[in-house]
């Protein structure tokens, strides 16, 4: 699962230079929520399988709204997509197809329930390079002219070195692995493999301050670390 994650300009402008050839455009967020805003990066609007394009930048709700949909609503959770069930679900078979994105972060937020007190964790790549999560997106029209893109992180069952964190993971990319994602023409069988459970590199994973715990904090405070770190070791 991922219900919060983390996103700075350092080291956000690094990946969006290196991806999109401009620098990372928003604003510092350490506690992104579902229903915010957040920057994703996908295929420009009019990519097509089997022929050259470049990535862009867009500013996303992150929630997903389908395209059919008669009106926005938050009834279904639609902030995670189950890597499981992608070509099945009417609301992410059409953007697993067609409309796969990169979500970038800085690494994110899972809750250990210990005796009744939920402890905050901060999961990231460990040497501040970034994170590139699975993600689909999608596009709903309230009206001509006005429209929403919204996006979800794809999830997988969690790698076994994890499972004392939460039993799903988002689908967490390196460079290479994250082109395939992206690319239009990459065969189904090929997405499946890369939505299987592992973690492309080492991550840290580091007890964290409560003040992480309201959506309303955003600031640094969020990443106040009040423990030991733990590392985790890449699975390949």
């Amino acid at each position: 699962m991922c219900g919060r994650f983390n996103v700075t300009s350092d080291p956000m402008t690094s990946l969006f230079m290196d991806l999109v050839g401009e620098a990372f455009p928003g604003e510092d967020n350490h506690n992104a929520s579902p229903m915010s805003k957040a920057w994703i990066i996908r295929p420009e609007r009019d990519a097509q399988p089997h022929e050259d394009y470049s990535l862009e930048a867009a500013n996303a709700q992150w929630w997903l709204i389908p395209s059919w949909a008669k009106e926005r609503s938050s009834k279904y959770s639609m902030f995670n997509a189950r890597s499981e069930t992608l070509r099945k679900s009417p609301a992410f078979r059409g953007p697993f197809k067609s409309r796969r994105c990169l979500v970038p972060i800085s690494g994110f937020y899972e809750w250990v329930n210990r005796n009744g007190i939920k402890q905050p964790y901060y999961i990231s790549d460990g040497v501040q390079a970034g994170m590139l999560l699975a993600g689909i997106w999608d596009r709903w029209w309230e009206s001509e002219g006005v429209f929403l893109d919204s996006f979800a992180i794809v999830t997988t069952a969690v790698v076994p070195d994890l499972k004392f964190i939460h039993h799903r993971q988002p689908v967490i990319l390196d460079r290479e692995r994250a082109m395939e994602w992206v690319n239009l023409s990459t065969e189904s069988s090929r997405l499946a493999e890369l939505c299987q459970p592992q973690l492309p590199y080492d991550l840290s994973v580091k007890p964290v301050s409560e003040y992480v715990n309201s959506t309303r904090n955003k600031g640094p405070g969020c990443l106040e670390v009040i423990g030991d770190e733990i590392r985790v070791s890449a699975t390949g």
